[in-house]
């Protein structure tokens, strides 16, 4: 049984030890919902890559879905510059726009709810190691840049790393998980006015942990689940340290 779902526990902690960094900075910039955004334009855009070209080559496929992340970070970036007050807004506009295009242009594909299904949910459970592979050099190059040179965790830097991240993600884990996995660490993490980065990896990996075990076991939905999981998880944690505090 663990041979089989390896690979998808090795996915999620790759996920959440990628996310938990990324996740707080989020919090800290107040634009909770630019991940949600970000891995929707990227979740269309995979739709309507599926609905355009059969069967695209890797290197088209995966050019067309990392430039729409890219470019929406970008957009994100330039609506930070422009107009800070209305950030927030744009990026949960640009959520429910996306969300509804991708209903739209699934609506008289026969096979659309299961296409909407996987990108929403994800396919944790069915994850290969040739999955895992691909992706790998994409986190590889993030934790790099993001512990080697600290000033690409700001300005642009910062979105182009969120959106490289975000959209290798949501291939892998799918929308729901990605969302979940960032900010639900991240509360994990919250102490005081700061954060405590290792709480935010403890909380993530047991989510992992327990959802992968218990969804095969029991048959349940994996991406769903996990995501519950995540929220079970941080809610734990923050319990636990919130009862600390008060006792010392």
């Amino acid at each position: 049984m663990l041979d089989i779902l390896a690979p998808g526990l090795v996915a999620g902690m790759i996920v959440t030890a990628a996310h938990a960094p990324l996740g707080i900075e989020v919090l800290k910039r107040g634009i909770v919902f630019i991940d949600l955004a970000t891995a929707q334009v990227v979740g269309l855009a995979i739709i309507l890559l599926g609905l355009w070209l059969e069967d695209p080559v890797s290197i088209v496929r995966q050019g067309v879905i990392f430039g729409a992340g890219v470019m929406i970070a970008l957009f994100f970036r330039w609506i930070e510059r422009q107009s800070p007050d209305e950030q927030e807004a744009v990026i949960g506009s640009s959520f429910i726009v996306a969300a509804s295009a991708g209903l739209l242009v699934l609506a008289n594909d026969p096979h659309g709810g299961k296409a909407l299904s996987d990108v929403l949910s994800g396919q944790i459970l069915f994850i290969s190691w040739g999955n895992i592979l691909a992706f790998l050099p994409v986190y590889g190059i993030f934790a790099i840049a993001w512990l080697i040179d600290p000033r690409l965790r700001s300005g642009v830097g910062f979105f182009i790393l969120f959106a490289l991240v975000i959209t290798a993600s949501v291939q892998l884990v799918g929308v729901y998980v990605v969302f979940a996995s960032l900010i639900l660490p991240a509360l994990a993490a919250r102490k005081g006015k700061g954060y405590v980065l290792w709480r935010a990896y403890l909380s993530g990996a047991v989510a992992v942990i327990a959802a992968i075990l218990i969804s095969a076991a029991a048959d349940l939905p994996a991406g769903p689940f996990l995501a519950v999981c995540f929220a079970i998880s941080a809610a734990v944690m923050r319990l636990l340290y919130r009862n600390k505090t008060l006792l010392t």
